[in-house]
């Protein structure tokens, strides 16, 4: 209702503006007013123009002012429609949850009818347990019976479990008491077997060298057969000790050394020459500068020349050389050794553990021969040229005193066998024996030979380790 009073009103206020600016027009017309340099029917126009726009705005405001109906659809229009459209999203939520709860109503009814029929289906099995409790009540008395039966069964049975324990630990420790029996006895084969295997490779050592020996022996009587040999081969024909500094020098020291193993060539070739005035060896040029090259160094070289084959007593080529008729054809190899120190004193180079069964005569000879070898092995694969080991100084007295007493001794001890200076490349192996147990020199061969007074500190053997 409030809406069509103001629509009347409006248009009442629209009818008076129109007259009043009608007049005013009129008048000022009439009046012939200019405002602004217009002409009087142009002023006014303007003045009935500005008169309507300040009577509608007067209006307006007088509205306004009158209806906050009217200042809200205004100024709040904006804030009212936000306002609508969130409280048409909230209505739309609050729908979607009023879904949402009817959903689960729904879902609780169907538990609760789910629940309500488990209810029934307990209560039916409650009934059969209880049935089913007074059969066992009743057939708990008959249990209790057979539990007395058997519990007067297990107390014989816990007294035969009993005696059976007994002798099961007896059986036991009779077993235990076989069981160590045989240990003992397994472990002294083990020794056996593990003495007679270090006897067995000392035995197989032996044979291999013996087996060297026969080999070269055989090779020696072959070349005998087919000749007097004269110069056999890889004989070493002449050796000389030289430290050159420069190449020359080391050229003269090589062709003298060559020139001696032509010396010797040729005076074994052909026993009884006077004069030597031709050379007789062949070798390689290039092995020649090597050898050169080799020991300009300045260090104490070893120059060997050694032949490179059999040569006989007269030989037909040696002989056409000798007649100027020849050219060399004795063929030599050149080799360069320095000559440094390969064992210091008190090197342990061989060593044999003596048994009391060996400790006879003939097995400590065995045993003996077995050290040497194995010293002259050892040596020659470190390099020693003259390897042939000398015992003692090459003398018997103080080996026989030794051995006699390692048979005094008579307890399982090593031989070792001790470097007694400093072996050279080209210095033979002077050894002494000594007698060790537990790492501790007894006697040696030194002490064997001097008188207890004047016995020398022995030299102290370093533990053997192959090279």
């Amino acid at each position: 209702m409030t809406g069509f009073v103001l629509l009347f009103a409006v248009a009442c206020l629209g009818g008076v503006i129109a007259t009043v600016g009608d007049r005013i027009g009129m008048k000022v017309g009439k009046s012939r007013l200019s405002l602004f340099n217009l002409r009087p029917r142009q002023t006014a126009t303007v003045v009935s123009v500005a008169t309507g726009m300040v009577a509608s705005f007067s209006t307006l405001m007088l509205l306004i002012a009158l209806d906050s109906q009217l200042r809200k659809g205004l100024f709040q229009l904006d804030d009212i429609q936000a306002e609508l459209s969130q409280a048409q999203d909230d209505l739309e939520a609050t729908q979607a949850e009023k879904a949402s709860v009817e959903t689960t109503l729904d879902e609780s009814r169907l538990l609760q009818e789910e629940a309500q029929a488990n209810l029934r289906e307990t209560n039916r099995s409650l009934r059969t347990a209880a049935a089913r409790e007074e059969e066992i009540l009743a057939n708990l008395g008959d249990t209790r019976d057979q539990l007395e039966t058997v519990s007067q069964q297990a107390e014989g049975l816990q007294s035969e479990i009993g005696a059976l324990q007994d002798e099961r630990q007896a059986l036991i420790a009779e077993h235990s008491l076989i069981l160590a029996e045989r240990d003992s006895e397994i472990q002294q084969r083990n020794d056996e077997i593990a003495t007679r295997e270090q006897r067995l490779e000392e035995l197989q050592t032996q044979q291999r060298f013996l087996d060297e020996q026969i080999a070269r022996l055989e090779d020696d009587f072959d070349n005998l057969r087919l000749g007097n040999v004269a110069v056999p081969r890889n004989a070493s024909l002449a050796v000389n000790l030289a430290s050159p500094e420069t190449e020359s020098d080391a050229r003269i020291e090589v062709e003298k050394t060559l020139i001696e193993a032509n010396r010797v060539a040729l005076r074994e070739i052909w026993p009884g020459i006077a004069a030597i005035e031709n050379f007789a060896l062949l070798f390689d040029p290039v092995n020649f500068d090597q050898i050169v090259a080799t020991v300009k160094d300045g260090q104490p070289y070893a120059i060997i020349v050694s032949s490179a084959a059999n040569y006989v007593v007269g030989e037909h080529c040696v002989g056409e050389i000798l007649n100027q008729a020849g050219e060399p054809c004795i063929l030599v190899n050149i080799d360069a050794i320095v000559n440094e120190i390969l064992y210091p004193p008190g090197e342990t180079i061989a060593a044999v553990d003596l048994e009391p069964s060996d400790f006879s005569d003939e097995n400590l000879r065995e045993r003996l021969n077995t050290l040497i070898v194995r010293a002259e092995l050892q040596a020659s694969r470190d390099g020693v040229i003259n390897a042939s080991p000398i015992v003692a100084r090459r003398l018997s007295g103080p080996v026989l005193v030794f051995l006699r007493q390692l048979q005094t001794y008579g307890e399982p001890l090593q031989i070792q066998a001790v470097t007694s200076q400093n072996v050279f490349t080209l210095v033979p192996v002077a050894l002494e024996l000594a007698a060790v147990q537990n790492g501790e020199v007894l006697f040696n061969t030194v002490t064997s030979r001097q008188p207890p007074s004047a016995a020398p500190e022995p030299p102290q053997p370093r533990s053997v380790s192959p090279r």
